[in-house]
């Protein structure tokens, strides 16, 4: 079993794409400490484990590696496994995101087509809607167990796993606040600039609140 098995995406990998386009993706992408000499894709799950990382992650991975059509193709199915993933029990939230962050940034770019500029707003929503279950995982990430197990048998700590980290930037806020004040939905723009700043999102939100109230206080 390769790992395209594993996630059930054998299938469609060889129905959704052309020979050439499998052919460019399974070369180009070589994860950080794998032989380059040996296509990840293909490699049998012997003595590995793929568990760590969901099908949305993987797909994620693939779309950006993908050149031309095949990037398309990709995302639809990242979007597909994403609305899977939220439909289970146990979920992933971080690689959901992540993924998240992909979609959208490969639909708003294309936003001059209605479709995407549709799709790019609906999927800003949907990482929003999920945006309070990853304060504290990327506040606080998970210790690997063997660190874990490390640590206490030495009595060590790790800055960045026994300390609070800054959050990082939260593409669905920052973008969707964008769309809405260039819309002319100025209380709307405000209103998610102040809950992203809330929940503790990078991103210049103070700059942003002050720049829109100001429009605000000018437009009554």
């Amino acid at each position: 079993m390769d790992i395209l098995e594993y996630y059930d995406l054998k299938e469609w990998w060889n129905t959704a794409l052309t020979p050439a386009q499998r052919e460019q993706i399974s070369r180009d992408y070589q994860p950080m400490g794998y032989p380059s000499e040996e296509r990840y894709l293909y490699a049998k799950l012997v003595g590995k484990s793929y568990g760590d990382t969901d099908k949305c992650c993987l797909l994620n991975v693939l779309a950006c590696v993908a050149k031309d059509d095949a990037k398309g193709i990709i995302r639809d199915k990242t979007e597909q496994a994403v609305k899977e993933a939220l439909s289970q029990p146990r979920r992933n939230y971080i690689d959901i995101h992540l993924a998240l962050d992909g979609l959208i940034k490969y639909h708003y770019p294309l936003r001059n087509d209605q479709a995407h500029y549709e799709k790019a707003k609906e999927l800003c929503l949907l990482q929003i809607s999920i945006s309070s279950k990853l304060v504290k995982k990327f506040r606080y990430p998970e210790k690997p167990k063997e660190l874990k197990r490390l640590h206490k048998l030495t009595g060590m700590t790790h800055p960045y796993y026994d300390e609070p980290q800054i959050l990082p930037s939260h593409t669905g806020y920052k973008q969707l606040a964008i769309i809405l004040e260039k819309e002319g939905d100025l209380e709307g723009a405000l209103e998610l600039s102040q809950k992203a700043l809330e929940q503790g999102w990078s991103d210049d939100y103070e700059k942003r609140i002050t720049k829109l109230t100001a429009k605000l206080a000018k437009r009554q």
